[in-house]
């Protein structure tokens, strides 16, 4: 499939050709003495005529061998194809991304910020080393950048790099590369709100959303969730809420959009929380708020709301929480009071609303609701993320386990040996086992 050729010397010499004065039995081409001799051929996968110079006729041997093996395998590279930087790839793999547009924002800050100053210059060919991609890694370090952005940007540029392999651009990507170590990222527990806490914050909260901020414990529900969940939404006669929806901001525009991974839900609906939402109904109705669908630009979509402003208007996520959340936190102790003369209240980075949500999930567990369910419930696509995420987030699993091991040691009655009884093992110790 690809074969050596002599350039500086005819393959099929007429009769009366002049013998080469250097090379006894050979007849000269006009390029004899110019450039390179040894030249390989072949017709790439598309058909294409290609040629490859060497100088020396042992090495045109090998890459013939090297590209008629890769033709066979259909794992051949243009050598010219990877000639592209990686700034331009990357604004071409920005341009065909289908997330939706908050998402692609966000790659593009990676790429513009951790990407293109330190790799955007070099061409795709070029980053076939794995230690270039450890020298960038490290480069982040150096910068101050935290171990979840690095790893963070590493997977955007991983995705870049793989969609490279699959135009046939590289070969392989690099950053898969096992001499490709990421800082690790410290494992820091979701240490969850005690009742009381939820209840005092919820306390504090406008009246017009108290009931949002019980349903957003009551449910496991995301702050955007609460904020897009609609009176049609609530279904009182089969005790079910739907999460059918977010109030989400793109560049600085309210959309409504799909719940986060697009994971449409139904969630158990309490007793307690249902008389919490028909009183809520009773004295806040409902309102139509009309915002667009996914996009800025995107089609405007009514839902009459469950909790809006007093203007009737669709909570927006950043007002919200520099004002009515964390002034909730501030009255119910979780914060400092804001001080005299400023406009904002202190960080509270680990008491977000977020934490409603975790602390759903932590009474869920120490019920003894299954993982599977509970991540159904919370909207993760993946239990095992539940698992490693909220599995630690059982207030009463040291006594149990206290409780449980007492008993294993306590004598029978009657003296004697005691048989197992699995019959009254808890699964989840079983499962631990």
């Amino acid at each position: 499939m690809a074969d050596v050729y002599d350039h500086w010397h005819k393959t099929y010499p007429k009769k009366d050709d002049t013998e080469c004065p250097e090379h006894k039995g050979k007849v000269p081409t006009s390029a004899h003495g110019k450039g390179k001799r040894w030249q390989v051929r072949y017709r790439d996968s598309s058909g294409e005529q290609r040629a490859l110079n060497f100088d020396r006729k042992v090495d045109a041997e090998a890459a013939a061998d090297s590209v008629g093996n890769d033709l066979r395998q259909g794992t051949y590279i243009d050598p010219g194809a990877g000639k592209i930087t990686l700034q331009r790839y990357a604004q071409r793999w920005l341009a065909a991304a289908t997330a939706g547009m908050g998402t692609v924002d966000a790659y593009e800050g990676v790429v513009r910020n951790h990407i293109e100053p330190h790799l955007g210059r070099y061409e795709l060919r070029s980053l076939s080393q794995p230690s270039l991609i450890q020298g960038w890694v490290k480069k982040l370090q150096q910068a101050g950048l935290e171990a979840s952005t690095i790893a963070w940007a590493a997977s955007i540029l991983t995705a870049v790099l793989d969609a490279a392999v699959d135009d046939g651009l590289i070969v392989k990507n690099p950053c898969k590369a096992n001499s490709v170590k990421l800082p690790r990222k410290p494992r820091k527990k979701v240490v969850p709100w005690t009742i009381e806490r939820v209840h005092a914050v919820i306390d504090q909260l406008p009246e017009r959303f108290q009931a949002g901020g019980k349903l957003t414990f009551g449910c496991g529900l995301r702050q955007g969730e609460a904020f897009g969940m609609a009176v049609e939404d609530i279904d009182f006669a089969r005790k079910l809420v739907r999460v059918n929806r977010q109030i989400k901001l793109v560049r600085s525009t309210m959309v409504f959009a799909l719940p986060k991974g697009d994971r449409v839900r139904e969630v158990p609906l309490p007793e307690e929380l249902a008389r919490v939402l028909e009183q809520h109904i009773k004295r806040f109705s409902p309102k139509r708020v009309a915002l667009p669908w996914r996009t800025p630009d995107g089609e405007v979509r009514t839902f009459r709301l469950l909790f809006t402003t007093d203007e009737g208007k669709g909570y927006h996520r950043s007002v919200f929480n520099q004002y009515d959340w964390k002034a909730a936190l501030a009255a119910a102790g979780v914060i400092p009071p804001r001080e005299k003369g400023s406009p904002r209240y202190a960080a509270a980075p680990d008491d977000g609303m977020h934490a409603l949500r975790h602390a759903y999930a932590s009474v869920l567990l120490d019920a003894g609701e299954s993982i599977k369910a509970l991540s159904e419930y919370l909207g993760h696509s993946d239990p095992g993320f539940t698992l490693r995420t909220y599995t630690h987030l059982m207030p009463q699993s040291e006594a149990r386990t206290r409780q449980a091991i007492d008993a294993a040691f306590a004598p029978p009655p009657g003296g004697g040996t005691a048989k197992q009884d699995h019959a009254h093992l808890c699964p989840q110790c079983a499962l631990a086992a």
